[in-house]
């Protein structure tokens, strides 16, 4: 049932990017990610970088995203806008301070 979820959640979130073109990014401020769960903030954080070919190498990862589409091995490697990579950090940030 998580991963049915965790699917759902994922691609509601790859659309909602994908068509604002980053906007949610922004305007997600960092206070709210405070809100989301462990499972969340990781789910938020790898839908980034699916979106962007990245390889993924974890079960996890592989049973939720696959490897369909994957075009990075190293997560440095990974295109992504200015708005992405400032999301990704901040995301990290809150994981380590909560201790996910």
């Amino acid at each position: 049932m998580f991963i049915f979820r965790a699917v759902a959640l994922a691609f509601l979130i790859a659309t909602a990017l994908t068509c604002l073109g980053g906007a949610i990014s922004s305007a997600f401020a960092q206070e709210d990610y405070w809100s989301l769960s462990c499972g969340e903030l990781w789910l938020r954080r790898n839908t980034i970088f699916a979106r962007n070919g990245y390889c993924f190498k974890t079960d996890r990862a592989l049973r939720v995203f696959g490897n369909a589409n994957c075009r990075f091995e190293v997560e440095a490697g990974v295109p992504m806008s200015r708005a992405e990579r400032e999301e990704v950090e901040i995301i990290r940030a809150v994981e380590k301070r909560k201790g996910c």
